[in-house]
């Protein structure tokens, strides 16, 4: 019987027996060990070194380090996969315990959150997207120069798209927060699920409402689930440094000139860096010749849609208090951008969401756990 760890392959010579006129041996008859069984430590490393090279690399890294080539890189991403399930249905059926226990109970959070008090304590919570490249369902034959025009035109393969959250614990410090997945790379549960089990295990035994403040970028996705869990009295503050993003993109169509543009854009940033859209919005409407009607109207669009997130950054920043999604920007690069989205990468949904998964484990401290649990008391 051939063995795989760490530090190799090994084979058993094992007392036999006879059983039902066939030949067997101890491990078999108990069912303790296949053939072809990987260690745990083995398994670990692989899913340690899979989130931060190919593979290919991780398979070569065993191979440097047992003496044997003893995975497949095939090998390595069933590892992967098969962890981030047996994590997921962890996942779900602790989140299932935790709503079913608490199954008429609302979330309640404070609806006047006094965000530029210093001395106001916050629950932060933060929520973004990152997409990568999906696979082709099938592999298409070459096509030659005639049949390459004409099919210009065709749908492009749909983006893997996955949502991480941070959300602040009593403790101050940040839990990372994602769906758990099916065998085909699908939400199992709803993040709105997922993030309303994760407050109410940490802050469910609180009686007043949670100072809860959500600071994005503004997406309509994160912010229609925000107000499913929450309602309208949830804090949500627009991230400083989209809004002055998406002022700098609209307006470079706006603007009839570079000299226009900087005068504009000048005036609107003081405006609303103290919060002041009323005022932005008159300057808008009234005090800017337009070059591309429909831009025009697309910002104004932007600030009447986003006016009760946008706040006196100004004074908030001088209360020392966060202004933008910083936090989750860098939480969706650690978990997923800086793993996938390399030049030419392309990735099925399972493969991608198995590796981010894995990732959240890591990150929030779990991972000698998830491999290693320790035995109970």
């Amino acid at each position: 019987m051939w063995i795989k760890t760490i530090h190799g392959k090994f084979v058993f010579g094992l007392q036999k027996y006879q059983c039902e006129a066939q030949e067997t041996n101890y491990l078999s008859l108990t069912n303790q060990l296949q053939e072809g069984y990987v260690s745990p430590r083995l398994q670990e490393l692989c899913g340690y070194y899979s989130n931060r090279m190919s593979y290919e690399e991780v398979a070569l890294l065993v191979e440097r380090v047992s003496g044997e080539r003893l995975l497949s890189d095939q090998k390595i991403r069933q590892i992967v996969s098969n962890k981030a399930l047996i994590i997921s249905q962890d996942i779900n059926k602790t989140i299932a315990a935790t709503l079913a226990k608490n199954d008429d109970k609302v979330v309640q959070v404070n609806a006047n959150v006094d965000i530029y008090n210093p001395e106001e304590k916050e629950i932060l919570l933060f929520d973004d997207g990152i997409q990568v490249k999906s696979q082709k369902a099938e592999r298409q034959p070459k096509l030659d120069q005639s049949k390459k025009n004409q099919n210009l035109c065709r749908v492009k393969t749909p983006a893997i798209i996955t949502d991480i959250v941070l959300l602040q614990k009593p403790t101050t410090k940040f839990e990372y927060i994602a769906t758990p997945i099916n065998a085909n790379g699908e939400d199992l549960l709803s993040l709105a699920s997922v993030i309303k089990a994760k407050i109410l295990q940490e802050y469910g035994s609180q009686a007043s409402p949670l100072n809860l403040v959500a600071i994005t970028d503004g997406a309509r996705t994160i912010r229609h689930r925000l107000l499913s869990i929450f309602g309208l009295e949830v804090t949500i503050i627009l991230d400083w440094y989209h809004l002055c993003k998406k002022l700098r993109e609209l307006m470079s169509m706006i603007a009839n000139n570079k000299l226009e543009k900087a005068k504009h854009l000048k005036f609107l940033f003081s405006q609303l860096w103290q919060g002041n859209t009323a005022i932005a919005l008159g300057y808008l409407k009234h005090q800017v010749q337009v070059r591309n009607l429909d831009k025009w109207q697309e910002l104004i669009g932007y600030l009447e849609k986003h006016q009760h997130e946008i706040i006196n950054y100004k004074r908030r920043s001088q209360a020392g208090k966060t202004l933008g999604s910083g936090r989750i920007e860098k939480g969706v690069d650690l978990t997923v951008g800086l793993r996938q989205k390399n030049k030419g990468m392309s990735w099925s949904r399972l493969g991608s969401r198995a590796l981010s998964l894995l990732k959240v484990a890591e990150l929030n401290g779990q991972w000698q756990q998830l491999w290693f649990p320790a035995p109970a008391a």
